[in-house]
């Protein structure tokens, strides 16, 4: 894989068929996904330290779509290349929640399911001397 691409793969169900034969992905590329980035930080640089996190935002355009086969089956993978026209940094605030969600949609994809908790559910359990609850 080239330096500064990378494929994310997602798993979608009713992708249409190609050339007769199942697409059972789709994936997406942006090869150029820093350059948009640096046009935004050049105008307004920003200093940013070694595991700081941040929130980028892309407008892209659909550039080009390919299938590549999936190992070990007759089916396809949807590969789209986007080529990043604008970027810029968003607050936590802004784009937090829509993040969020779709970690619990990948998550469900994989079989996780999350369990509600409200610590202010939480029963304290008191061990005895014996290691048995009191």
């Amino acid at each position: 894989m080239a330096r500064g691409r990378q494929i994310i793969p997602t798993t979608l169900p009713h992708l249409a068929d190609f050339e007769g034969r199942e697409v059972i992905g789709a994936g997406v590329e942006i090869p150029n996904a820093g350059g948009g980035l640096n046009q935004a930080m050049a105008v307004e640089p920003v200093e940013y330290h070694t595991g700081e996190t941040v929130f980028v935002v892309m407008e892209c355009h659909v550039s080009k779509i390919r299938f590549d086969p999936v190992k070990d089956t007759n089916a396809l993978r949807r590969i789209h290349t986007l080529v990043a026209t604008t970027a810029t940094l968003a607050d936590k605030a802004l784009v937090g929640d829509l993040l969020e969600q779709q970690r619990v949609k990948i998550e469900q994809a994989r079989g996780v399911e999350r369990l509600d908790f409200d610590p202010a559910d939480e029963v304290e359990i008191v061990i005895g001397d014996d290691g048995e609850p009191a």
